[in-house]
């Protein structure tokens, strides 16, 4: 609420009601304000402090992507300690133990001495969606009401109860719709090069109403890293960040490629 209201006492205020001369931070030389004491703040107690704070919003994170779907394609987290994580009750996913990224995550072509050093706070490894039969067949027959056969081929349905059990009769299913394709679950490393995305997550704290700079930074901090993963030849490579803003809400930004698209 302080934030919000601009009442966090800094030296821009001891300045303006003349209890100061000076606008640096009084523990650590930089300029001072309401964000640096927040965030800012170089002084190794308080920066330890704001790393401790992200990755307790990174750990909430994983936990919530380690309980969901996708929890096995969890392959690295940089967010804490195995210590860190029981303060708060939690638990490294047994698939992102190890901190160091795996040599089966990079490009076939890549170069393990240009290996990079950066780590993204979690890294998942999905299969790429692909297009389901009944998806083709609608385009295709976008006015029948029909069943796949085994074999391929389609019966056209009626308005009755009768041709639908006739159809199945015949050995058809039902069309099934495009939510209820569920990929089938494989371990990360044993999905091949070609068919898996690669989704780098970064987490990291801006301004309310100027993220672009944080955005910019994650983008490039990770941007030798997602050229190691993608190679020479066409690879999924999905590098999203989580902007948390100091009144609470968060900007989450993906970068496809050279392409980026953000959603408040």
């Amino acid at each position: 609420m302080k934030y919000r209201s601009g009442t966090i006492y800094n030296q821009k205020h001891a300045v303006r009601f003349k209890q100061s001369n000076s606008l640096s931070c009084p523990i650590c030389s930089c300029q001072d304000s309401a964000l640096h004491i927040l965030s800012g703040c170089q002084h190794p107690i308080i920066k330890n402090m704001v790393t401790e704070r992200h990755n307790i919003a990174g750990r909430l994170l994983t936990k919530a992507i380690s309980k969901g779907s996708l929890g096995s394609c969890l392959v690295s987290t940089d967010v804490g300690s195995a210590d860190k994580h029981r303060m708060q009750n939690l638990q490294i996913p047994v698939t992102a133990e190890s901190r160091v990224l795996p040599a089966w995550i990079f490009a076939i072509n890549h170069n393990r001495r240009d290996r990079p050093t950066s780590c993204p706070d979690a890294i998942l490894v999905t299969p790429k969606k692909t297009c389901i039969i009944n998806s083709q067949n609608e385009q295709n027959h976008p006015n029948d009401q029909g069943l796949t056969l085994r074999s391929g081929g389609r019966v056209v349905l009626g308005r009755g109860q009768g041709s639908l059990a006739a159809a199945t009769a015949a050995g058809g299913r039902p069309p099934s719709p495009a939510t209820a394709y569920r990929p089938r679950q494989t371990r990360p490393e044993n999905l091949p090069w070609q068919r898996r995305s690669t989704h780098l997550i970064e987490i990291k704290y801006c301004e309310d109403n100027r993220p672009e700079q944080q955005l910019q930074a994650a983008h490039a901090q990770h941007g030798h890293l997602r050229r190691s993963i993608a190679g020479d030849h066409v690879h999924h490579v999905i590098q999203t960040t989580y902007s948390l803003r100091c009144r609470g809400c968060y900007l989450q930004s993906s970068h496809f490629g050279s392409s980026e698209e953000s959603r408040p």
